[in-house]
């Protein structure tokens, strides 16, 4: 699953404006919310929306893990919200992790993208959708790749090779604080 760089909230974001990782993480989904609900997300009640999009989460993976496995804590703290309250906090929560790079409110001092150790992807009957990014630049010469591009291109490196934390305890363990 490619993200859309051309989509207005990536293209049109910048350092001081709130960066609307749910609409984000929504757009790139759309297809499975499509697949099971034959609507888009915002033509959903709150009901069907959290069912579809409960659906999707129980499909996905982050780093080869299933992510209400991997995020377990945080769901066990929201167990007393709605499952609509806590469907959307978790898409927030993951949106925020695949989606970092092009939030210039989280660009460090030296102006370098946040970037995170987990590796998104929705798992349909085996078959593995990562969330990637293949961007290219063009130069008078050759063709180069975004450093978001080699971001991602990096997360799967990793991730074939198996160096990606598969619980927070690894992830603190190998990188400190995780957030």
């Amino acid at each position: 699953m490619n993200i859309n760089t051309e989509n207005p909230i990536i293209k049109y974001s910048d350092a001081g404006k709130v960066f609307p990782y749910d609409k984000l993480f929504y757009a790139t989904v759309n297809d499975y919310i499509l697949e099971y609900k034959n609507a888009r997300l915002d033509k959903l009640t709150d009901h069907d929306a959290s069912v579809a999009l409960a659906r999707i989460i129980r499909r996905m993976e982050v780093n080869g893990v299933p992510v209400q496995q991997y995020f377990k804590e945080e769901l066990d703290d929201w167990k007393d919200a709605s499952n609509y309250t806590r469907v959307l906090r978790l898409c927030d929560l993951m949106a925020r992790d695949i989606f970092c790079c092009f939030d210039k409110n989280r660009y460090d001092e030296n102006g370098n993208f946040a970037k995170v150790n987990r590796f998104y992807c929705v798992n349909t009957d085996g078959k593995r959708d990562f969330f990637t990014l293949d961007e290219v630049r063009k130069s008078l010469f050759k063709k180069t790749r975004t450093p978001e591009s080699e971001y991602f291109m990096d997360l799967q490196r990793r991730y074939d090779a198996g160096l990606l934390p598969k619980s927070k305890e690894e992830e603190k363990k190998f990188y400190g604080d995780a957030e």
